[in-house]
């Protein structure tokens, strides 16, 4: 005699009612959730201070006091240099303030004072003499209307060479820059001593046909002045940075202002932070945020991971590993079941201070993370190729590789040489996300379209515009037809290599 089956049909049909209602359940849960973090973060934007509205505040002062940890002693290193000078044909040589002076010999630069005009001739002098015969007398200047944008930065690099040749030396990086963004119309290229500057940001030049082509980016330019004259009144500022420890993961808004207003709480000092400082938070800040965004995006397990290992292809001592502290207050801070990050910074032009390595590669972590045994483990690997790194015993596999700004698309890279191909090929091999950044929208797709040509991948993200790009900007030498100013990290594409 068999056993008496039991009626499968309606036991699964209720389950599976039991099972939808769950499902049902939990999606209202986490659209309810959803809809109230949206409300929370359009709340908090709305309390936001961009870039634009500090404008006008005077650099801000140090709020904090010691830490608890202020009394361990940890060997550390803190790299502290002044900014160098950075010429703007219409501010002046001297002070940075806006100018109506023109040099008379060669009009290239600019004073606000005939006293600061007096001061600056010793100076200028010798360079004066050489720029007014090549550039002014001998007419150097005068076609540069009828060049294409090609034609017209390789004059500016032949200019240099002239002027070097003629003086016997090699120009400073600020004499460099009279040559590179010269005093001359922005539309159409025109050079006059009588231009007509932009009233509001004060640095960009008309001539008397071209005066409302550049209302698109003069916000821009006018960070652009604020930055470069609090930072020449003021040298390097260091801009305090919340200390949040997050009891969960937390998922970074999709917007810079946003997130600072969520981590400064509205504070004395967030609501006082002038334009240089809170440009220069960004800038020490979209190293580890931009990591953390493509992290969020590409590894589905980043909330539980406690292992995170990040290579930096390409990096370059003074923008990707000089802030190392800020990895653990906006990274670790952030992601409290992860234990170690490994961060190894690898790239051709990596050149490290004289200091010793055990003092580089130490960042400070405070007495909470090393209470829970976390740590940020730094290696450099200088003067490397990453395709070379990769076949040697000091490799580690990576869970994201990141290359920030690296022009791939470009075919004279170190030296001359085309060294990309390899290492997009090593790259791709190690099949886990690698995130791409460049310093403006046009350039993004040619990276793409570079790496695509030599291997096969698949994009986990599309290029769209970082939200964790620095709002620092720089003028643009390589591409400045298309847009004048530059941003470190501006545009973002995650792909992977196929097996």
């Amino acid at each position: 005699m068999g056993r008496r089956k039991r009626n499968s049909k309606k036991f699964s049909g209720v389950n599976q009612k039991i099972c939808e209602s769950k499902i049902l359940e939990k999606l209202n849960s986490d659209e309810e959730e959803e809809t109230k973090k949206k409300e929370e973060d359009f709340s908090t934007l709305e309390n936001a201070i961009d870039v634009y509205q500090r404008l006008k505040l005077p650099l801000v002062h140090s709020m904090q006091h010691q830490s608890d940890d202020s009394d361990e002693e940890e060997d550390t290193v803190v790299l502290n240099f002044w900014p160098r000078f950075v010429f703007v044909s219409n501010l002046c040589l001297i002070c940075m303030e806006r100018s109506e002076e023109i040099c008379e010999s060669c009009g290239m630069v600019s004073y606000c004072t005939v006293k600061h005009k007096k001061q600056g001739w010793l100076k200028h002098r010798e360079l004066c003499e050489v720029l007014t015969e090549v550039c002014t007398n001998g007419g150097g200047l005068s076609f540069l209307p009828n060049l294409t944008a090609d034609d017209y930065r390789v004059y500016r690099l032949k200019l240099i060479e002239i002027v070097e040749c003629r003086l016997k030396r090699l120009l400073e990086p600020w004499e460099k820059e009279i040559l590179l963004y010269p005093r001359v119309c922005c539309s159409c290229r025109y050079f006059s001593k009588a231009l007509k500057y932009c009233p509001t940001c004060e640095i960009e030049l008309f001539c008397k046909d071209h005066d409302d082509k550049h209302k698109e980016w003069c916000q821009d330019f006018q960070v652009f002045r604020r930055v470069l004259f609090m930072q020449h009144r003021n040298g390097h500022v260091d801009p305090e940075i919340p200390d949040t420890f997050q009891n969960s993961p937390l998922h970074l808004p999709n917007n810079f202002d946003l997130l600072m207003a969520q981590l400064y709480n509205r504070s004395t000092y967030y609501c006082s932070m002038d334009c240089y400082t809170y440009c220069s938070l960004s800038h020490i800040s979209t190293i580890p945020l931009t990591t953390l965004y493509s992290m969020q995006i590409s590894c589905q397990d980043w909330k539980n991971i406690d292992t995170f290992v990040v290579h930096v292809i390409g990096a370059e001592f003074q923008f990707e590993c000089i802030n190392l502290h800020v990895w653990e207050k906006f990274f670790l801070h952030f992601l409290p079941n992860l234990k170690h990050l490994k961060l190894i910074f690898i790239g051709p032009e990596l050149r490290l201070p004289a200091v010793p390595l055990n003092l580089l590669t130490a960042v400070k972590i405070c007495s909470a993370c090393k209470s829970f045994g976390r740590c940020v483990n730094v290696s450099f690997h200088p003067g490397k190729f990453y395709h070379n790194f990769c076949r040697s015993k000091q490799f580690i596999k990576p869970h994201l590789v990141c290359l920030f700004n690296p022009g791939l698309y470009r075919e004279t890279g170190f030296e001359g040489r085309d060294t990309w191909p390899e290492t997009i090929r090593e790259f791709c091999k190690t099949q886990v996300p690698v995130c791409v950044t460049s310093y403006t929208k046009h350039e993004i797709p040619r990276e793409m379209i570079r790496i695509k040509s030599i291997i096969d991948v698949e994009t986990i993200l599309e290029p769209e515009k970082n939200p964790f790009a620095s709002i620092k900007p720089d003028r643009n030498f390589v591409s400045d037809d298309a847009v004048p100013l530059i941003y470190k990290n501006y545009y973002l594409a995650i792909i992977r290599g196929k097996s």
